[in-house]
């Protein structure tokens, strides 16, 4: 397996195309989701309109809402309330970045200021919690009750995992095992919550459906520690948002705990010294030559690597068809990706 910066920074005409062919079975589903997130995505007033739609333009690849319609399909078709349901998870997940930017002072996302950068943070809180409260009340509507109750705790997690890393910022001492106990919380739940619904949806059993739920939730580690590698060492302009957030707010990603607990002697000492700036955590570029040296990226893709396959072997029971070879597909466009 090939690791490390050039890996993460594959040409994105290629990667375009592999997500095309992974979308495609559920292309016209994520279609019908899309309009349905437009709709919800509106207001009576045109001050929250505004903001609103400026947060559309935050669009990634939908890969939470896609994973969803994939597990659904991969059961023998559509389910009753996918595309709504899947919509409803774009939107906490867009609540979520609305609340990350501030924690983050991020200023640029998808090559546009954030919402707290071009409105202030107090917009940017209340445009979140907007989003998180309709989609809750969204779902309470729903004839089926049972992913109003998985979302909402989801939801819980999520704002767990996010106090979780402010409560460790600076911590120099935080290991591996509390920093995949925050990436968990913080964004794992959601990707095993989407793939898990996608299931249950389509009327899978129970042990289906927590099959469904660890593929996504592995997916979602894997996505947490490539994007904690391109907050690193990526390029702003290709990644499309603001870069060494982590480091200025003194959040230990899993490259910066290997590079801390193999570094030795008088580099350690140097290295912790960074970490002793009056503005806050070292600059990317002060950091680079240790992460280098201890091969700290490779280390962290390494393990992604070893979720992504994990996460393969969850979906082994699923029979043949286009849905499963997507789903087969979508952890090396999660490993590979540079936005």
């Amino acid at each position: 397996m090939t690791t490390g910066l050039g890996y993460l920074l594959r040409h994105s005409a290629e990667r375009s195309v592999a997500l095309q062919r992974i979308i495609q079975p559920v292309a016209a589903d994520l279609a019908r989701s899309e309009e349905i997130l437009s709709r919800y995505l509106t207001s009576q007033y045109a001050y929250i309109n505004s903001l609103f739609q400026h947060m559309e333009r935050f669009k990634g690849k939908r890969l939470r809402p896609a994973i969803l319609h994939l597990s659904a399909r991969a059961f023998g078709g559509e389910a009753p309330l996918a595309s709504e349901v899947a919509a409803l998870i774009e939107m906490i997940h867009l609540a979520t970045l609305c609340h990350d930017d501030i924690l983050d002072e991020a200023q640029t996302r998808r090559n546009v200021p954030t919402v707290s950068a071009q409105w202030g943070n107090k917009p940017a809180v209340m445009s979140g919690d907007i989003l998180f409260s309709r989609a809750l009340e969204l779902l309470s509507r729903l004839d089926d009750p049972r992913p109003l109750r998985i979302i909402a705790h989801v939801s819980r997690l999520i704002c767990e995992g996010e106090l979780l890393q402010v409560d460790s910022r600076f911590r120099l001492d935080l290991d591996e095992d509390a920093y995949f106990q925050l990436i968990e919380k913080k964004t794992a739940v959601l990707f095993g919550a989407a793939a898990g619904l996608g299931a249950l949806l389509a009327g899978a059993a129970d042990g289906e459906n927590r099959r469904m739920y660890e593929y996504g939730r592995r997916l979602g580690l894997a996505f947490q520690m490539v994007d904690d590698c391109l907050d690193l060492v990526g390029i702003e302009q290709s990644v499309g948002k603001s870069l060494g957030s982590d480091l200025r707010n003194g959040e230990l990603t899993l490259p910066v705990i290997h590079v801390l607990a193999n570094t030795t002697g008088a580099r350690k000492r140097e290295l912790l010294n960074l970490f002793k700036a009056p503005s806050g955590g070292p600059p990317r570029d002060s950091l680079r030559p240790y992460l280098e040296r201890a091969g700290s990226v490779a280390y962290t893709l390494q393990i992604a690597h070893a979720e992504i396959e994990r996460a393969r072997d969850e979906i082994g029971f699923l029979p043949a068809s286009a849905a499963k070879r997507a789903l087969l597909d979508a952890p090396d466009y999660i490993l590979d990706r540079s936005s």
